[in-house]
């Protein structure tokens, strides 16, 4: 569908004509009509006073119409700014009155050729500085208007003259024709940019950043980013752009960093990879931006790097074993173990059977004095749940620790419900006061990290944990 009108070329639709204006008023012509504005003040101004010495009020005329003209158009540009471009037009068709002022008694057949030239090419800047369906017109106004006076004063047809009149028409109209289409499609296309980069971070859910490589500063221009603080080792102390660049220049791929890789154009474009970032691996994903050959930065995904961090967990995990084993087996040695490994194990994202019935009792045996605690399974006693083994066992280690906590203060866990449903696994407790339990929970940095995880709604005062058997598709393989 075409953006302009064929012959106006105006923009159809209203919201881009507008703007066009808009942008043309500031840039183009108010400037413009202050420019012209103050030249016809003072030559018409400089006129009178010549005229007033010579005893002459009969041309004068002109130019005192002139004046009160560019006046009128002062104010009414300064009142309705969209009407600029038309009155500099009527301006510009009323200085064809000004040829009445010369005449070859008073001036020289030189000087008459200059003042011509000189007020040609002031209408041509006015003609170029207009949109095309008002300078046409004026252009063939001007040219009409000067054959048809010239006709009349001197009472013969030259036909040199009004062929030389009409070619001259023909190609300032297809000049003016291709500049001002020109001019607009390269405000379209500039506005269309505009347009995509207020529109990328809604497009593009993720993390992203367009760049650009600046050969006279060598250096990557960062010009629009989004949900920046979610780009990995993003540092709240640094700008946006130093972040980006941090990024750009830590990130290995190919022995290089992707910087480099940018600069030497060693790089895939649409389509994803991994570049390895200290120990973590990251998925990311270039686009050519072809309208102003910049890239597009789309950080895809974040994933630990399994062999760095197996390497480290696993010996950690081992020495930590082998002294956890020496140490006799009491409650007290038991929290602290479960406490150290719950740090340890905080950011496993293994997959695993976890038996519920046989997790409950041992958290209870450790953490629990009271044994008058009822244990409802509702008649299921076989129950078990698949999801983070590592996650959910951490996430009950601190439930059990507060309600130890609670327990010290005579508020006491008298029931734990267990119901298997179809898509999650329900826990409900049961104390004497429930409301002491919520803000312990609320403020536990354990229940804070794992939570999203394994629970398919928030916990409310009635103390119902929803476990979910849903499990993201990205995760049911996960190895490390």
């Amino acid at each position: 569908m075409e953006q302009m009108s064929k012959y106006t070329l105006k923009f159809k639709a209203k919201e881009i004509e507008e703007k066009y204006q808009a942008q043309s008023y500031q840039k183009h012509l108010k400037p413009l009509f202050y420019g012209l504005l103050i030249m016809a003040l003072s030559l018409n101004t400089l006129q009178l006073a010549i005229n007033a010495q010579k005893d002459n009020l009969v041309i004068p005329y002109i130019n005192m119409g002139f004046i009160i003209i560019c006046l009128i158009g002062l104010y009414v540009m300064y009142k309705i700014e969209g009407l600029t471009a038309k009155i500099i037009t009527i301006t510009n068709a009323y200085s064809l009155s000004l040829q009445f002022n010369f005449s070859s008694e008073t001036t020289q057949g030189q000087e008459y050729y200059l003042y011509g030239c000189n007020f040609s090419l002031i209408q041509a800047v006015i003609y170029f500085s207009t949109d095309f369906h008002l300078s046409c017109p004026s252009l063939l106004l001007h040219i009409i208007f000067r054959q048809t006076s010239t006709i009349l004063l001197t009472n013969k047809i030259d036909v040199q003259s009004l062929s030389l009149s009409m070619a001259t028409a023909i190609l300032i109209t297809c000049v003016l024709y291709m500049c001002n289409k020109a001019y607009r499609i390269q405000f379209l296309m500039n506005y269309q940019q505009d347009t995509i980069n207020n529109q990328l971070h809604k497009l593009i859910n993720k993390p992203f950043s367009k760049i650009q490589f600046n050969e006279k500063k060598l250096q990557i221009d960062v010009q629009t980013t989004a949900f920046h603080e979610q780009f990995e080792d993003y540092n709240n102390e640094y700008c946006t752009g130093c972040n980006v660049r941090s990024f750009i220049r830590n990130c290995i791929i190919n022995n290089m960093t992707l910087e480099q890789a940018l600069i030497s154009s060693q790089v895939k474009f649409d389509e994803s990879f991994e570049v390895k970032l200290q120990r973590k691996k990251v998925k990311i994903r270039l686009c050519q931006y072809n309208i102003d050959n910049s890239i597009i930065l789309i950080q895809e995904s974040v994933q630990k790097d399994p062999i760095q961090y197996k390497k480290v967990s696993q010996n950690l995990q081992q020495s930590l074993f082998k002294q956890f084993n020496a140490i006799r087996k009491t409650p007290q040695n038991q929290q602290f173990q479960f406490g150290t490994l719950s740090i340890l194990m905080l950011r496993q994202f293994q997959i695993r059977t976890i038996n519920i019935r046989k997790l409950i009792k041992n958290l209870m045996s450790i953490y629990l004095i009271s044994k008058k605690i009822k244990l409802n399974f509702n008649g299921d006693y076989t129950i078990k749940i698949r999801t983070y083994g590592h996650l959910i066992k951490i996430f009950l280690i601190q439930v059990f620790y507060i309600l130890q906590d609670l327990e010290y203060q005579q508020n006491y866990l008298e029931e734990i419900s267990i119901l298997n449903l179809e898509t999650c696994v329900q826990i409900k407790l049961t104390i004497n006061d429930q409301f002491p339990f919520f803000p312990l929970y609320l403020r536990n940095y354990f229940i804070e990290q794992t939570a999203p995880y394994l629970l398919l709604n928030p916990l409310n005062y009635n103390l119902e944990f929803q476990f979910s058997k849903i499990i993201p598709f990205n995760d049911v393989n996960l190895e490390y």
